[in-house]
């Protein structure tokens, strides 16, 4: 009897293809990961105004990327008055805080602001904006 010998694929030629597969798949984990869009947080606008003798402040922005959420933390120039507050942005994308107020007789404090803005990814947006008297 003759035997016939079959050839099996096995040893370097499946650990070859197994490994272009691995790196195609890394390859392209790499690739989608890296066009996201970066956030950026745009057209920062702040107001003042006086209501039942109180200062208020209000604020309106709008982000470069869709979010259905977001956390705001606004700190106040003297550093030891903060606001937060969760918001979603209205139908044309624009996110209004406000009104922000330190109570009735009590001015907000003069010079710059922090807007800090925390994504649904964990992602942090920060921008500074002033707060002056007339």
């Amino acid at each position: 009897m003759h035997s016939m010998r079959m050839q099996i694929r096995c040893g370097r030629s499946l650990l070859r293809s197994s490994t272009l597969i691995v790196l195609l798949a890394l390859t392209l984990a790499l690739a989608l990961s890296c066009t996201r869009e970066e956030p950026v947080l745009l057209n920062l606008k702040s107001s003042t105004s006086r209501e039942g003798g109180a200062e208020l402040l209000n604020l309106s922005f709008s982000l470069s990327t869709k979010e259905s959420a977001i956390q705001v933390t606004v700190e106040a120039s003297d550093q030891r008055s903060s606001w937060v507050v969760s918001a979603r942005p209205a139908k044309d994308g624009v996110y209004t805080i406000g009104p922000l107020s330190m109570g009735v007789g009590v001015d907000l404090p003069v010079g710059e602001y922090l807007l800090m803005v925390m994504l649904d990814d964990g992602q942090r947006l920060q921008e500074r904006f002033t707060v002056q008297r007339p």
